[in-house]
Formats: structure tokens, sequence, C-alpha cells
């Protein structure tokens, strides 16, 4: 079971997340929950798990490999440098996700002794027929609008193991750390 703070924790959270791993050279990000996937055109995902013993989240990006979400992508690229292999590109994708889904890691520690992150993963956004398989006691969309980008999407799921319950203080909304490279 998820209490009620600790879904409003989740959200402050991942919200936090993407506001500051999405945001680049200052740019703004704007945060919003939608109702369903209906609105989510994009035909891809990044997946990227963060467990605990009392739980799984899930954290989703969509995107759509266009011309926008390229651009945005390499938007720090010299000019007339070559543009984005496929590779390249998804990797570019898939390292934001990570960026994205490590902060929520690092705050979930605190509230959580034993959490760990998994890699991304780039599957079809087919693949969220099956979501409801996973059997989450929170699911959780969001619009993500990038000042100067394209407009992404998010879904927070979490699946519970036992009695999750934390509080983030709502006052300490400042932005996540992304963090720094770590060498092992």
């Amino acid at each position: 079971m998820i209490t009620d703070r600790a879904k409003a924790g989740f959200d402050r959270l991942l919200v936090a997340s993407l506001k500051s791993g999405m945001s680049a050279g200052g740019a703004s990000v704007r945060v919003g929950a939608v109702g369903s996937l209906d609105r989510i055109r994009e035909n891809k995902i990044v997946v990227l798990t963060v467990s605990s013993y009392l739980f799984r989240a899930i954290a989703i990006l969509y995107f759509r490999p266009d011309a926008a979400t390229r651009a945005w992508f390499d938007r720090n690229a010299e000019e007339g440098a070559p543009a984005l292999a496929d590779a390249e590109f998804l990797d570019r994708v898939a390292e934001c996700g990570n960026v994205c889904c490590g902060a929520l890691n690092r705050e979930l520690g605190a509230f959580f002794p034993h959490v760990g992150m998994s890699t991304p993963n780039i599957i079809d956004k087919d693949c969220m027929r099956y979501a409801d398989l996973l059997a989450c006691s929170l699911t959780k969309h969001y619009e993500i609008v990038l000042e100067g980008g394209p407009t992404l999407f998010a879904t927070l799921c979490v699946a519970d193991y036992g009695l999750v319950d934390f509080h983030v203080d709502p006052s300490a909304e400042a932005a996540v750390d992304t963090g720094e490279l770590e060498m092992f």
C-alpha cells in the first residue's frame, strides 16, 4: 500500500527530477499532470526503474525521433557538425532519462536505505498496453514543455510490496541536484 503522502512525495520528486534533468543552459522546463496516455503521440519510450524492498518505481520518458526532437538533443552541437546518427541520438535520449531517474533515485535514497536503479532501455510505446500487468498502485502521466524544444511526456508507475510511506516537505521545492559523474 502506498499512502497518499507517499504518492504526493513520488510526484514532487519526479517533477523536480524532470525539471532539473531536462533543463539545459538555463532554459525553462514546465511539468504538469496529464490525465491519460491518449494525448501522448510519441512512439518510443525510455524505461528506467528505481527499486527497493518495498516498491518498484518505473519512470518512462516518451519521445519521437523526429527532426524537432533530434534538434533539441543536438542543440549544443557546433555549427556545421554532422547530424546525429540514430545510435547517438538514442544514447542522448537514454542519458537524459538516466539523469532524471538518477536524481529521483538519489532523493528516494534519503527515505529508503536500499534503493537501486536500472540502466535505460528504449522500446516502442506500444509496450505500454501491458503496463496494467505490473499491478501498480500509482500511475501518473506528465507533460514536459521544454523552452525552445519539443513537448515530451513521462509516466511514473509504482508497484508496492509493503507499506510505502514517506513525506517530502512541499516547502522544499528546490531543484533536485542531477549530480556529477561518479567513478568507481
